[in-house]
Order: structure tokens, then C-alpha cells, then sequence
């Protein structure tokens, strides 16, 4: 072998090794740029999901907010049927007194009701006068009214 042929193996020993760092250069560029997009691309989702959840959470705090005035609401309705059901109650043992009263006073009425046989045993008139307001001792009566 001569010193040319030496330096020929030497210069294409050289060339290949330059070709081969450019290439690996080349494909570890290609990866970089691979990695990058990658990279890019999950970055977005991530702000993507990040806005969905952004979204999800404002519908969600206003349905908690309409829920909570729905709540509200119906605390004010069962308060108020409580109300109307003591008012109710109220009224209820307001009439029983009154209608207790007027027995009293009706039972108080046949004991001084005069016995003439204008009465059956239960104290209704047994006159047919008694209905249309003639009879004598019927308060609707004109010797009664105090209109004369």
C-alpha cells in the first residue's frame, strides 16, 4: 500500500464519520422537533381541559346558587303553610268556643222557653206558623221587632 491509498482510506474514514454525525444530527433534530410537537400538543390539552373545567365549575356554582334559592324558597313556603296552620288551628278552636257558647246560650234559651206545647220533646216548634215567622213567640215576630 502505498501513502496514497492510505490517505484515500483515511479522507473516505472521514467523510463517512462526518456523514454519519450528520446524520445522527439530523434524526436527533427530527426527534427534538418530534418531542417539541408532542410536547405543544399536550400543552394544549391541558388548556383545553383546564377551560372545560373552568366551565364546568361556573355551571356548577350556579346550580348550587339556584339550589340554594330553591331551598330558600321552600323554607319560606313550609314557614308560611306553619303560619296558615296555626292560623288555621287558631280559628278552629275560635269557632268550637263560639259554637259551644251558642249551645250554651240555645240550652239556656229552652229552659226559659215557656212549656206550652209549642214544643216537641227535642225543643223544635211543632206550629207550621213557627217556620214563616208568625207564631207569637217566634223572635222574627212583629210584636218581637224593634222596628215597631
Amino acid at each position: 500500500m502505498n501513502g496514497m491509498t492510505i490517505v484515500w482510506i483515511v479522507v473516505a474514514v472521514a467523510v463517512l464519520v462526518i456523514l454519519a454525525a450528520l446524520v445522527a444530527v439530523a434524526v436527533s433534530r427530527r426527534s427534538e422537533r418530534r418531542a417539541e410537537q408532542e410536547a405543544y400538543e399536550h400543552e394544549e390539552q391541558a388548556r383545553a381541559g383546564a377551560a372545560q373545567a373552568e366551565k364546568q365549575a361556573a355551571i356548577a356554582d350556579e346550580v348550587e346558587a339556584r339550589a340554594r334559592k330553591a331551598q330558600a324558597d321552600a323554607d319560606e313556603q313550609a314557614a308560611k303553610a306553619h303560619r296558615l296552620a296555626a292560623g288555621a288551628t287558631e280559628r278552629r278552636d275560635a269557632a268550637e268556643q263560639a259554637r259551644a257558647v251558642s249551645e250554651e246560650h240555645r240550652s239556656q234559651a229552652q229552659n226559659l222557653w215557656p212549656d206550652d206545647g209549642s214544643r216537641n220533646r227535642e225543643g223544635q216548634p211543632v206550629d207550621p206558623n213557627w217556620d214563616d215567622g208568625t207564631h207569637p213567640h217566634d223572635p222574627r215576630h212583629a210584636r218581637h221587632s224593634k222596628h215597631d
